[in-house]
């Protein structure tokens, strides 16, 4: 376990994801990817060393911590004992977005000093199992957002939700995105000393279309997916626009429970845009998943709609 703050180089790439055999030939040694950098189940190489902690790919999402809660856990039980280089912390660390999950982890990484001294009357080891809970679940788990953690959690990741629900998440630059999780980063360190502000929890959605056991929503609001499960809706695909031909969508379920298969919708979509590469195009975890990150999808909502409800059909029909 470091005793002082270990040496962390950051290096923002948005939209590039790598496969894991890329990955370690093409980043140097003391390498860590975060959170969909690598498409790939969580790795670990001693050879370098290279480590992978992501929760989307290869996985049983409801059974896998989040990106944080994996590198927690892998500071207090090593990390940082094969992460050296001249006897001192340290490790290269890759991101492609700035999301919770994202600042969360590099802020731990950072102060992986602390990692061990954390209890559960600490408000930055409460947003940690949080954000494990939300992250895990897609946004699933039930909150209460009256609480102040909850409104100090809305105040810390406030930059990354604006320019999300700006829709400008995949026109970032990379100096922008560093600067989204740096400055998330300080209000972490603002939380951890008890200095943390509020904001309140803002969680509207509109049904578009969808199914009978399905819809299609645009969500107002860091918090929308919470409320839209707390109202019955057990899967969905929420759309934001880029522009008038282009659209962001991501594809969920409350849960492995909730009949809507997801693997075969990727499958599908994928087939409908002729999407071939692996690392831009439909997919994700048994749970939650959505459109080609970089290039987005010029299918429409409509289109969308006609789809899944076809293939749900089809699967109905089969049963």
């Amino acid at each position: 376990m470091p005793t002082s703050p270990p040496d962390i180089v950051l290096h923002v790439q948005p939209g590039v994801v790598q496969s894991w055999d890329e990955f370690r030939q093409t980043k140097p040694p003391f390498s860590i990817a975060l959170d969909g950098f690598v498409d790939a189940a969580p790795e670990y190489c001693l050879h370098g060393p290279y480590a992978n902690f992501d929760h989307h790919r290869g996985v049983s999402r409801l059974a896998t911590r989040s990106t944080v809660g994996q590198i927690l856990v892998a500071i207090n039980l090593g990390l940082f004992e094969t992460f050296q280089q001249d006897q001192k912390p340290f490790a290269n660390v890759y991101v492609n977005d700035c999301d919770q999950d994202v600042c969360l982890s590099y802020w731990l990484l950072k102060n992986a000093h602390l990692a061990s001294g954390l209890s559960l009357d600490m408000d930055i080891a409460r947003l940690i199992i949080g954000e494990d809970l939300l992250d895990a679940s897609s946004g699933a788990y039930p909150i209460d957002p009256c609480t102040p953690l909850a409104r100090k959690m809305a105040w810390t990741f406030e930059l990354y939700d604006e320019v999300r629900a700006s829709s400008r998440l995949h026109l970032l630059t990379r100096e922008e995105m560093r600067g989204i999780v740096e400055a998330t980063c300080e209000r972490l360190t603002l939380l951890s000393d008890g200095k943390a502000l509020e904001r309140e929890l803002q969680g509207e959605y509109e049904v578009l279309g969808g199914g009978a056991e399905w819809g299609i929503v645009r969500e107002h609001g860091t918090h929308a997916r919470t409320k839209l499960f707390a109202d019955g809706i057990r899967a969905f695909v929420a759309v934001r626009a880029r522009s008038d031909t282009t659209f962001d969508y991501s594809v969920g379920r409350m849960s492995p429970f909730i009949p809507f298969p997801l693997d075969k919708i990727f499958h599908t979509l994928n087939v409908a845009e002729n999407r071939t590469d692996s690392r831009d195009c439909w997919g994700g975890s048994d749970i939650i998943g959505g459109s080609p990150r970089s290039r987005g999808s010029r299918l429409t909502p409509a289109e969308i709609e006609q789809i899944i409800n076809q293939l749900l059909d089809e699967e109905k029909q089969a049963e």
